[in-house]
């Protein structure tokens, strides 16, 4: 079976003329049914009536003829052969070349992007060859040149592109479709996997960032500043090798304008540019160009993509990654430098090359990066102080009176104490949980309430430093002050929505979401959201059930209190629920991700930018209840409501979830623990694991299907990668704004969760690092200038972490009992006491019969009196008064809500005195900010000096009116091509 050539196509930025027409293949009778004539040649022309099989023959007849013509952007040949030109075939290997060459056949050319589809010599769909002719022909005008490579899939294509070829046998009326082709099945071709390598010219891509406001370096400026304040803070053997990233001359930049293109610093058109920036700009064309000849609506590469007319679109990585060996300097290209310094797990003590990151990346990839270097800078002093605490706890633990008493004091530690269940729960007595007090005392003690308290300042004091980093991130990235660009319609809005209005800002029309329905689609997304935290809630719910069943297993099948499942019911409890909550909580995450999706987009935010936050608040609300709902049921509701006592059962007829008597925060760090720690290792799974074994998979299913290639070029390795998710940094950050939820808002039950969250973002990083590198296609770069939405939801979740700190120190830790009792109840002005003083008496005569202990246990059975943790009436009291809520408890509870007041108000008022004091920009930032300004008035009036001299020159003396002054003094932005789009129907996409 004849199989596809490998073939070259090159565009020039001038149209095609008759001349190169005739350099075109011509279908020869071999190629022709018998009976069928020659045709004579015509000019290859782009329009939409071409056809699959011209586009196709002409490259194939270009490879079989070994043709490599090309045209310059200038008219002229290419200035030197390419060097990586293959052909294949029967050959053992490529006819020599560089495989990682990244240029276009004239050797000087660099490749910008690449577009990547399927096609063949016997399909079905011609409406995509249009398509891609029509685009083609719009890219020429607009100044992108291009190449096309064909590379022939025997039978078989890459994983994640769709091929017919299988089927085209099976299609009824495929011979009417293609009669010039024989009948026979062994006629048919194989398909071919084409790879359009595009090159963007210097007038292209001054004329987009002229449209898109890239602010570019000027001529004037080029000082040496001060280094990043971070990198102060650290010596030198935590900074990268500067021999192979030396630091980046820092330039006053402007907003490019080709009216003032000589104002700007260009030393070499190459290079004016980085590769970020010119990927960037090409994609940006590539959403503008129609690929419809006189329906301006259809337009963007998007859409293309959206009904397979192209598989993939990416930009090349800059080439392999390679180590550096003892006689190399350094790695021959970037992505070797960065995965040497930045993506490699021997790095984590290494502060980042941020500013590498951006020209590699972009300043989105790069801003989350900031972000989490400087988060995880700033879990160096909560990590200390949490860990000091887990220390001194450990120390002072024998010192404590009430852990003592109920470990060592006889007359303590054998008070009866009432079943923890209901019915099958035995009687046991104080000193049984000795173990359980002793873990408690390790996460709380006097130190807690420190922690607690400094990491709700911590958490206030983080975002207010984080939002002046911010400013400083943002000038490093010349996006400080970067102008709200005016984005395009999404063109998936184009396809579902069919009202159209006037843009009041470009003046044509697009697609239109009326009011109506917006509010229809805002109150369809409230009741989905409502119903999905009633969903966590009967989660946790059913936690609550699981934990109850559970303890009276265990207490059911032990014979003796001194059993293990007896003795360590708690942690077996605890443990257990944790884990269940947490396979809860990945599926939940897992759907509710999916169902917000489909609620956003059933939204139809106009730009990206509206969807992107529109899914970020639905998804962090969500995920907030999912989250922190049963950390703050086992904080502050567990034991205490419904408010209960033995004999009493609670909601629903179930018995009552209470704590044991050393209190509820050791379950809160268990939880928290469980939580924090199995989110980290099953995302590094999910995001690390599965994809490496994906891509071993798939290079080797290539190799298989290609043997008699040893190599493969750069943009076919990349082609092997997986594609980079469109919300990858959205779940980035989801995922480290969840973390300091953890740490800030329930941190004073686990003071070691700080050091955890340290050691796991120290990998992350490495982690994110090398999986951007090496597992993911290089991604489209894109402008930023802050963290987006997310920075408001920090905002709220530091002064959420304010009230949780506080009421986590008043009613969860047993701070203020003992304080009160040491201030108002204690004879001898000690804690001695304190562990009898917080139990109240039952008379086991008041339990009902279905709750009343079926086995009281070895040594119980004369019991009459059991204790329990709370502060009531003993039995002594009136009916009335029996059971109810002593003098104690009010005291107590009035000392917890004023010690919520004093926390919460202390800590806000200390951090917004500090917030005065720091500004957002530091005093150097905002005199490098007027000293850019000023250079950039001074290159503007210099630019219009000369200008104004030239036209006075040439005019003869003719007077220049004060409008054309005017007129020269503010330019207008070149108009866009069709910026709007409208719902078709998807046979006409």
């Amino acid at each position: 079976m004849p199989m596809c050539k490998f073939g070259r196509r090159r565009s020039s930025v001038t149209p095609f003329t008759t001349e190169f027409a005739d350099t075109l293949p011509r279908r020869s009778s071999l190629d022709l049914p018998d009976g069928e004539s020659v045709p004579a040649p015509v000019p290859f022309d782009f329009s939409p009536v071409i056809t699959m099989e011209d586009l196709e023959l002409a490259a194939r007849e270009n490879s079989r003829n070994n043709s490599r013509r090309a045209t310059a952007t200038n008219g002229h040949p290419p200035q030197r052969k390419s060097q990586n030109a293959p052909s294949y075939g029967n050959n053992v290997e490529m006819e020599g070349g560089d495989p990682e060459a990244l240029f276009l056949s004239d050797g000087t050319s660099r490749i910008d992007f690449i577009l990547v589809y399927q096609s063949g010599s016997r399909t079905i769909d011609r409406r995509r060859a249009e398509r891609r002719a029509t685009l083609e022909a719009f890219m020429t005008k607009e100044g992108l040149s291009f190449e096309i490579d064909m590379k022939p899939l025997p039978g078989h294509l890459l994983p994640g592109l769709d091929t017919l070829h299988n089927k085209l046998h099976e299609i009824p009326g495929m011979n009417r479709l293609h009669p010039h082709e024989t009948e026979e099945p062994h006629g048919v071709e194989s398909p071919c996997l084409c790879f359009m390598k595009i090159h963007a010219t210097f007038p292209m891509l001054t004329k987009y960032a002229d449209i898109m406001k890239l602010k570019m370096p000027l001529i004037k400026g080029n000082e040496n500043l001060q280094d990043d304040e971070l990198l102060r803070y650290f010596p030198n053997p935590f900074r990268v090798n500067r021999k192979l990233l030396p630091p980046l001359k820092e330039e006053f930049t402007s907003f490019f304008s080709q009216a003032r293109i000589d104002q700007f610093h260009i030393t070499d058109q190459d290079k004016f540019f980085s590769p970020a920036q010119r990927s960037q700009i090409v994609w940006e064309c590539l959403s503008r160009i129609k690929y419809h000849e006189t329906n301006p609506t259809k337009f963007g590469i998007q859409r293309l993509l959206g009904n397979d007319t192209y598989t993939a679109a990416f930009p090349l990585h800059d080439g392999p990654i390679t180590r550096v060996s003892a006689d190399q300097q350094k790695p021959s290209n970037l992505r070797s430098i960065l995965h040497d310094q930045w993506g490699r797990f021997g790095k984590w003590f290494k502060i980042q090359p941020i500013d590498y990151v951006k020209l590699y990346f972009g300043e989105r990839i790069a801003f989350y990066f900031a972000f989490l270097e400087f988060y995880t800078a700033m879990l160096i002093p909560a990590a200390l102080v949490g860990l000091g605490c887990f220390i001194y706890g450990a120390a002072s633990l024998y010192q404590d009176i009430p852990t003592s008493e109920i470990c060592f004091d006889r007359d303590v530690g054998n008070i009866t104490m009432c079943p923890l269940c209901d019915k099958w729960c035995p009687f046991w007595r104080v000193k049984d949980s000795c173990a359980l007090s002793r873990a408690t005392y390790l996460f709380d003690n006097s130190a807690t309430v420190f922690f607690s308290t400094f990491m709700a300042f911590w958490a206030m004091l983080f975002f207010e430093l984080w939002q002046r980093r911010q400013s400083v991130v943002a000038w490093n990235f010349d996006t400080l002050d970067a102008l709200e660009q005016y984005e395009p319609v999404r063109p998936e809005l184009a396809r579902r929505v069919m009202d159209q209005r006037i843009n009041t800002v470009t003046n044509t029309l697009e697609p239109y979401v009326p009011r109506w329905k917006k509010w229809m689609h805002g109150l369809l997304s409230l009741s989905v959201v409502s119903f999905m935290m009633f969903v966590v809630l009967a989660a946790v719910f059913g936690t609550v059930v699981y934990r109850m069943l559970v303890v009276v297993a265990l207490y059911a099948t032990s014979t003796t209190r001194q059993s293990f499942a007896s003795q360590y019911a708690t942690y077996i409890t605890a443990i257990t629920s944790a884990f269940l909550n947490l396979i809860v909580i990945l599926i939940l995450e897992k759907i509710y991700y999916r169902v917000a999706k489909w609620l956003t987009n059933m939204e139809c935010p106009r730009s990206q930018t509206e969807y992107e936050k529109s899914l970020t608040w639905k998804y962090y609300i969500f995920e907030f209840v999912n989250c922190y709902s049963s950390l703050v049921y086992v904080a502050f509701f567990k034991g205490r409501i419904p408010p209960g006592y033995p004999g009493v059962k609670g909601w629903f007829n179930i018995p009552i979830d209470q704590c044991d008597q050393a209190g509820c925060i050791i379950e809160l760090c268990i939880q928290l623990a469980v939580i924090l720690l199995g989110k980290q290792i099953y995302s590094i799974i999910r995001e690390a694991v599965f994809p490496l074994l994906s891509n071993w998979w798939s290079s080797q299913d290539l190799i298989k299907f290609f043997t008699h290639v040893r190599h493969f070029y750069r943009w076919e390795k990349d082609l092997q990668l997986r594609p980079f998710p469109p919300l990858s940094m959205f779940k980035e950050y989801s995922r480290m704004v969840l973390q300091f939820g953890f740490i800030t808002t329930f941190g004073a039950a686990f003071p070691l969760a700080p050091l955890f969250a340290l050691l796991c973002n120290l990998f992350e990083i490495r982690f994110d690092a090398y999986k951007i590198l090496v597992i993911y296609r290089r991604p489209i770069s894109q402008i930023a200038k802050n963290i987006g939405a997310w920075f408001e939801i920090l905002q709220h979740l530091a002064q959420f972490a304010v009230v949780s700190n506080a009421f986590v120190i008043a009613f969860t830790s047993e701070f203020v009992p003992k304080m009160v009792y040491l201030l108002a109840f204690s004879p001898t002005r000690t804690m001695k006491g304190y562990t009898a003083w917080s139990l109240s008496a039952y008379k086991v005569s008041d339990f009902p019969e279905d709750i009343k202990p079926s086995n009281f246990g070895e040594g119980f059975n004369s019991t009459t009196i059991c204790y329990y943790r709370g502060t009531r009436n003993g039995p002594e009291y009136s009916d009335e008064l029996k059971y109810t809520y002593s003098m104690i408890f009010w005291h107590i509870l009035a000392a917890r809500l004023a010690m919520v007041l004093v926390v919460e108000h202390f800590i806000l008022i200390t951090t917004r005195i500090i917030a005065y004091m720091i500004p957002d920009l530091p005093s150097y930032l905002q005199a490098r900010v007027l000293r850019q300004n000023f250079l950039a008035k001074e290159a503007f009036y210099e630019s219009e000096s000369k200008r104004i001299s030239l036209v006075e020159t040439q005019s003869d003396g003719t007077q220049i009116t004060p409008s054309a002054t005017a007129a020269s003094l503010y330019p207008s932005i070149p108009s866009t091509s069709a910026a709007v789009s409208v719902a078709a129907d998807p046979e006409s996409m």
